[in-house]
């Protein structure tokens, strides 16, 4: 199974019915630590995603699109940060069907892409600690020739263990580090989203992908 314009937008759409699901738990867990609004910008932010997909174009005409578009219509460094991730995603791609080393490719270079504008890594309590692991576990299966679905499976996985570190965290960034060590003992909210997002392409991927 090759990456396809068609299975982008089955995995924003399956990541936006995850976030609307979702919305009032992370708008709850940025409460305890920032505006309270993150559940409502990443779904405007996921829902300008997915209307961007269906918008003429090729595979790396839409990547551009939606990145525009996320940035466009939502504001905040959520948006900022997806739509940047998006575009440095587009600027990987060449053909219209990518195997999976390209399509692992695309990602890296949607994540240099988003660390041109910021500057979290991981353990600053921010989406960042689950984006990287999520492609930074893409990176290490390049040299398996894996399918598609292992390489979200992959992400999945090692996005929700980031986000899960979160809780222990001191935030570095944004509002919540005002709290200093009050900021410890809650889970960030971005990261949550970020996994949400990832399980949702691995579920989308592993459903497109042929029966063996």
């Amino acid at each position: 199974m090759l990456f396809t314009k068609t299975l982008l937008w089955e995995m924003l759409q399956a990541a936006l019915s995850s976030i609307e699901n979702q919305q009032a738990m992370l708008n709850q867990l940025d409460a305890a630590t920032g505006d309270g609004d993150h559940g409502t910008a990443i779904l405007a932010a996921m829902k300008a995603a997915t209307a961007g997909a269906h918008k003429e174009g090729t595979l790396k005409e839409t990547l551009e699109t939606i990145g525009w578009d996320v940035m466009s219509n939502t504001s905040g460094s959520t948006s900022a940060l997806l739509g940047s991730f998006f575009i440095g995603m587009a600027n990987a791609v060449t053909n219209e069907e990518l195997d999976s080393v390209q399509t692992i490719t695309m990602f890296e270079s949607g994540l240099a892409n988003v660390r041109t504008s910021s500057r979290a890594d991981v353990g600053g309590k921010t989406m960042m600690d689950a984006l990287i692991p999520a492609i930074e576990s893409m990176t290490a299966l390049k040299e398996q020739t894996p399918s598609l679905a292992d390489i979200f499976t992959a992400a999945d996985k090692a996005a929700q263990t980031g986000a899960d570190s979160t809780k222990e965290l001191v935030a570095k960034f944004g509002r919540a580090k005002n709290l200093g060590e009050r900021s410890r003992g809650t889970l960030d909210a971005g990261a949550v989203s970020t996994a949400l997002i990832y399980r949702a392409y691995a579920a989308a991927a592993r459903l497109a992908t042929p029966e063996r």
